[in-house]
């Protein structure tokens, strides 16, 4: 809870570059950043691990996982050479999935 409350606050101070920033639009950095706040809290780096759980309870298989950080890090690698045409097609591709695996838990999880 510490290290989230220290990003935000560097975050609102300006301290962290807003990632894909540097060469896309506005609209494509906001979706971005959704799918890579979600695409974080998956954690499949643990030996064994088939599944794994977003913070919103959604479910994905390791290797989803690991395609959609590769995915996100191109899109920023994409973005930070100015190249929207590619990146848009790329993150749609990364929302596609997540909107195939989300639910809807409600805030206090019941």
């Amino acid at each position: 809870m510490r290290q989230v409350v220290l990003s935000i606050g560097a975050l609102a101070l300006g301290l962290v570059p807003c990632h894909a920033r540097a060469g896309c639009s506005r609209e494509l950095t906001a979706s971005f950043i959704g799918a890579e706040r979600l695409v974080d809290s998956l954690r499949p780096e643990k030996a064994g691990v088939a599944r794994v759980f977003a913070y919103d309870g959604s479910e994905y298989t390791a290797a989803e996982a690991l395609w959609m950080k590769g995915k996100l890090r191109t899109v920023l690698s994409e973005c930070n050479h100015s190249d929207e045409a590619h990146a848009q097609p790329d993150l749609n591709q990364v929302l596609s999935l997540v909107r195939a695996h989300h639910r809807n838990v409600p805030p206090n999880g019941r």
